[in-house]
């Protein structure tokens, strides 16, 4: 079968053709993003082979999760970044939370003013389709279920409506949440040496994909549309397009890509920081906002681990209920603070999501993860925390990180012969 419309049974086509209708693009576009989720969502190679029951059943399926998804499944265009990703956050977040706040209560204080400035979209049925200010749309009413951009308040049904009027989109209603989660990129535009951290907002399945961290790789991303902010947003298959290769550097050039190098050398980029120079780093690079809000910065350090607890801490403020803990320390901290100041090691905060998803107790022997003991050095990428003790600026960093080099771990004592043997209890 090809994607020939034409050769797709008519069951098939009827519901492409929603789906087309609704992004904006023509039913052999949405034939080729349909065969693509086919083979990606269900190892689909050759749709021909395939009960047209399946192929109806899946072309449903494809429809619906593009509403849930928010509307269009049309692909944005990307560009090219390099460098290796260094961390994630431990859970996502709703990008459209202040705004869809915003716009209801505006709603509930001023509802002609929410719907005449078209913040706000009143959602209701006629004739089949559903409606947005009076005005149909493509939605068909599908029994009890709601549009993909509708949400209750109280006994209406509300849709948030585009306002920006650089949009194509603007005016039209959007999804009411906007869930993403960011990883990390320490990497420049391909071509560009000007290398940072970037912030890769990924949605979808790409939230909760596996990536291969600290290893180079070419990755598609949409770039700001103004200069100087650091967050590069993504196609929902972003998670499928990473292509994990140095082959973007000469091969005289490619040593520079390991990690035990390239994350900390400070003649590429600036974003490794020695541990003694924590504090001035914290208030150089701490970020305000309008609003007056003030954002910790991201940085990377080296340093060999002085204390390893391996015991977790209930937490209210992690996603998975407990955190880990461990601190590290440097000859420049300890002639800085003394060996037996608190101040000579700094403390590093482990998520319980990474401590369960990344192995940051251990390093990687050949494809055997194994524990590492005090002293071993690690780099740790993470968030730089404050906080006042003694009259004094205590730093500490909230992992979101840690690689280890395998030819200078140090490896724990692992456990013994724990079988009756030992005791001549066996014969």
């Amino acid at each position: 079968m090809s994607e020939n419309n034409k050769e797709w049974p008519a069951s098939v086509i009827e519901r492409l053709q929603g789906y087309a209708d609704r992004t904006g693009i023509s039913v052999d576009e949405a034939t080729t993003h349909f065969t693509k989720w086919l083979g990606v969502e269900f190892s689909v190679d050759d749709p021909s082979t395939e009960d047209e029951y399946l192929l109806k059943e899946w072309a449903e399926m494809f429809g619906i999760e593009t509403r849930n998804l928010g509307g269009g499944g049309s692909k944005r265009e990307t560009s090219a970044f390099v460098g290796m990703l260094v961390g994630i956050e431990d859970s996502s977040r709703d990008m459209r939370k202040n705004a869809r706040e915003k716009a209801v209560n505006m709603f509930r204080n001023n509802q002609d003013r929410a719907v005449g400035e078209k913040h706000i979209g009143i959602v209701s049925a006629k004739n089949g389709v559903w409606c947005v200010n009076g005005t149909e749309t493509n939605e068909k009413v599908e029994g009890s279920k709601l549009p993909w951009f509708a949400f209750e308040e109280g006994d209406l049904l509300l849709c948030l409506l585009n306002t920006n009027q650089a949009s194509k989109q603007v005016g039209k209603p959007m999804a009411p949440t906007s869930i993403s989660r960011n990883l990390y990129l320490l990497g420049s535009p391909q071509g560009d040496n000007n290398i940072s951290i970037w912030k890769v907002s990924t949605s979808g399945k790409s939230m909760d994909a596996e990536y291969r961290y600290h290893e180079p790789c070419v990755v598609q991303v949409i770039p700001p549309t103004q200069a100087g902010r650091d967050t590069v947003y993504t196609n929902k298959d972003f998670c499928d397009t990473i292509e994990y290769t140095d082959n973007f550097l000469p091969e005289s050039e490619r040593v520079h890509l390991k990690p035990e190098r390239f994350l900390i050398n400070d003649e590429l980029h600036n974003s490794s920081v020695e541990l003694h120079n924590l504090v001035d780093t914290h208030a150089d690079r701490k970020i305000k906002l309008p609003s007056g809000i003030t954002l910790n910065p991201m940085v990377i350090v080296k340093g060999n681990v002085s204390r390893l607890n391996k015991e977790s801490m209930s937490s209210e403020y992690d996603v998975t209920g407990r955190t880990f803990r461990m601190s590290v320390t440097s000859l420049g901290l300890q002639s800085r603070s003394g060996r037996e100041s608190l101040l000579s090691e700094v403390t590093v905060w482990i998520p319980g999501k990474l401590y369960d998803d990344h192995h940051p107790f251990e390093f990687n022997d050949n494809g055997t993860w194994k524990p590492y003991a005090e002293k071993t050095p690690v780099i740790i990428f993470g968030r730089l925390k404050l906080r006042p003790y003694n009259n004094e600026m205590l730093p500490s960093i909230t992992a979101l990180g840690i690689y280890t080099f395998p030819r200078t771990a140090r490896p724990a004592a692992e456990g013994g012969d724990t079988s009756l043997s030992q005791f001549g209890g066996e014969q």
